[in-house]
């Protein structure tokens, strides 16, 4: 069943001298049970009726689950605006372009206001990473010579969230069962549940909409050149030579081996509009990556194609992307209408993205080879010989080197960057994931392995590899409500989206800090297992580091939330650097110390000795200024220093031992720059207080 976006138009246009060449639509209203509300363009539907009252805060305790049935009367979402005739561009031809339609878009109505006649024209409209352009020929669309007074252009879409229900038409329509159903649609999978993200689909104008009367996507390929007209670039390549080993994959730049250093990237929020929050995320992300060391960023398959503000970012920081086209951990249809929206959507995103020197890799996919190789679709779904054979040839048309997305870098990046079928070449369970290209190690975490076999599954390139924590109590009291601060409330138990995973963390915690988590506080239980991620996650860095150049590059997994919630990021959804981001900042640094850090790691935390935590601290305040003086008179552990009342942000140093004698002075950074510190005191957490209790 086709879903087509229907765009009639009837302009009349007044001359005017002044005119713009670019009129962006901005003031918009989302009529919701009928009723007119006022929306924000760029934004969803859950903003805009967040915003006017409609739905509670779905971050804030359970509301998750009761945002994810809201239902407007007909089941559409209303959206509207009108401009006035004498506001649009002047010219013969003039272009709408939405730059970006999230959900189901099943009719839009643009009509001159009085007249409300029509010209029908049809587009596929359920791909929000595809730019929608339409053309108007205003010497001979039709009511252009319309009699009366008309005065103003309206524009209404109608969307619809996707469903389960439209989903599953779409597969009964392709004839085979595919193991998720959000291949049918092609929204940012993330959104519709990960074991780190809410399950929150939504739809809505999620980028700029304008009316232009010059042609769009004309320099979309155009590469930044330097001063001196020089072409900007990085001079970064990919080498994957055959070894005596297996199969190497090395980034080199100038020339040079180069040792790669970071995390992989999810969106900013659940609802990734480029507002001015969200701007402030990014550039709050970014410069911590930079502070820490990080020489790049993977922008992973299941999230979205990032704005150019990500990548602006990333440009003048000096970090490299490596960036996945926008599939994850399913396989999708061939069908020719979903194979073109897959193209038109590759070759627009590659024009975009390619102008940027930080990009120096693209990757088709996030473990699709992985999952039909390892994960056991073939038992679940008992596809017959045909259907596996349609099945491989879908993946081979979409990802291979002669496939869609293939050809559209040839085609459309001017620099001509390597480009990789997946990510990682082999899964976990195979031994060639230590010995061939980049891997994906998750037999530390899914396989409840020890940290400690990081020393032996060191692949030639990790690419994503990890281990959960909880952020820290001053981020859980902002999403959880007084009577449920405990581990196992409904709303704990809401913000961990995985599974196993207070299971996992209990098992380690046990092993390696030797607490029983049932007899810790949240607060105690929260900051221990960031102690528990930084040393698994960190003891995996300091193997990949260790074993150059067998191993050349390590990028953990992951850097941010899009949300307050458990999960493997070293960075939580308010800016706040947990411990394993300062642990990959002191493995990161040039001149880091292996031998002392396989000392560190001879010793279980639980096998130390933690005398009684004796310190000396001062801080000295000024109107943004915050700056702490810690001299210990014993030896202290796992040193947590936080802002009372706490306020969002890092110090330059924190989570690190001190010995007797040692003195450390830090300081704070907020992630709001023009924060009042004024009032604000410090509190000091040491492990020692915790291993003598």
């Amino acid at each position: 069943m086709k879903r087509l976006l229907w765009i009639p138009l009837i302009v009349l246009l007044a001359s005017c001298a002044t005119r713009p060449d670019r009129l962006y639509l901005t003031d918009w209203t989302l009529n919701y049970q009928k009723k007119a509300y006022p929306a924000t363009v760029p934004g969803f539907v859950h903003t805009d009726l967040m915003a006017n009252g409609l739905i509670p805060d779905p971050f804030y305790g359970t509301n998750e689950d009761s945002v994810q049935r809201f239902k407007d009367n007909t089941g559409f979402y209303h959206y509207h605006t009108c401009v006035s005739l004498k506001d649009l561009p002047k010219g013969d031809t003039l272009w709408l372009v939405f730059e970006g339609l999230a959900g189901w878009v099943y009719v839009a109505d643009v009509w001159i206001d009085k007249y409300g006649g029509f010209a029908p024209r049809d587009y596929l409209a359920n791909n929000m990473f595809v730019e929608h352009v339409i053309p108007f020929d205003m010497k001979k669309d039709p009511f252009i010579y319309s009699e009366g007074g008309a005065d103003s252009l309206g524009i209404v879409l109608n969307f619809l969230i996707p469903l389960s229900e439209e989903d599953e038409y779409s597969e009964q329509e392709y004839g085979i069962p595919l193991p998720d159903r959000r291949a049918f649609t092609r929204v940012a999978p993330y959104q519709q549940g990960w074991d780190w993200g809410p399950k929150l689909p939504t739809c809505g104008i999620w980028k700029p909409v304008y009316i232009t009367n010059r042609k769009p996507l004309t320099e979309g390929n155009r590469i930044r050149i330097n001063s001196d007209g020089s072409v900007r670039t990085l001079n970064v390549e990919l080498r994957q030579e055959k070894d005596s080993i297996g199969q190497s994959f090395t980034f080199y730049r100038d020339g040079k081996p180069l040792f790669v250093k970071g995390a992989n990237w999810i969106p900013v929020h659940s609802f990734p509009v480029l507002d001015s929050a969200n701007r402030a995320r990014y550039r709050h992300l970014l410069t911590s990556a930079k502070e820490a060391g990080f020489n790049m960023l993977r922008v992973w398959g299941g999230g979205i194609y990032e704005h150019d503000y990500f990548f602006d970012l990333c440009d003048s920081l000096d970090l490299m992307v490596w960036m996945d086209f926008n599939f994850s951990t399913m396989l999708y249809p061939d069908n020719p209408e979903m194979l073109e929206s897959i193209r038109q959507e590759a070759e627009q995103n590659i024009r975009r993205i390619a102008r940027h020197p930080c990009v120096v890799l693209w990757c088709g996919n996030n473990e699709v080879k992985n999952g039909w190789e390892d994960w056991g679709w073939q038992d679940v779904y008992h596809w017959t010989p045909e259907q596996r054979a349609r099945l491989q040839h879908g993946i081979d048309t979409l990802f291979g080197e002669n496939g869609i997305l293939a050809n559209e870098v040839k085609k459309n990046d001017p620099l001509q960057r390597p480009y990789i079928s997946t990510s990682p070449l082999y899964g976990w369970g195979h031994p060639e994931c230590v010995t061939h290209g980049d891997s994906h190690y998750w037999g530390v975490w899914w396989g409840e392995e020890p940290f400690e076999k990081y020393a032996e599954k060191t692949g030639r390139f990790m690419s994503e590899f990890g281990f959960q924590s909880y952020p820290m109590m001053s981020t859980i009291r902002r999403f959880c409500p007084e009577d449920q601060l405990d581990i196992d409330s409904p709303t704990m138990r809401s913000h961990q989206k995985h599974g196993r995973g207070r299971e996992i963390i209990d098992k380690a915690m046990m092993q390696y800090y030797g607490f029983d988590s049932h007899t810790l506080s949240l607060e105690d239980y929260a900051y221990v297992s960031q102690l528990l991620q930084a040393w698994g996650t960190g003891y995996g860095i300091f193997q990949h580091i260790k074993q150059q150049p067998h191993c050349m590059g390590t990028l953990y997994w992951q850097l941010n939330d899009c949300w307050p919630v458990a999960s493997w990021s070293s960075i939580d959804y308010y800016g706040n650097w947990k411990a394993l981001h300062y642990r990959a900042q002191a493995l990161f640094a040039d001149n880091v110390d292996l031998n002392k850090w396989e000392q560190y790691y001879n010793v279980y935390p639980k096998d130390r000795t933690y005398p009684e935590p004796r310190y000396h601290s001062t801080f000295n305040i000024q109107l943004s200024t915050l700056e702490v003086t810690i001299t210990a008179e014993t030896d202290l552990y796992d040193v947590f220093i936080d802002t009372d009342p706490h306020t969002d942000g890092h110090f330059e140093q924190n989570f690190v031992d001190l010995k007797k004698g040692d003195t450390l002075t830090t300081r704070f950074i907020p992630v709001d720059p023009k924060a009042d510190l004024r009032n604000v005191a410090v509190r000091v957490k040491t492990l020692n207080e915790m291993m003598l209790r």
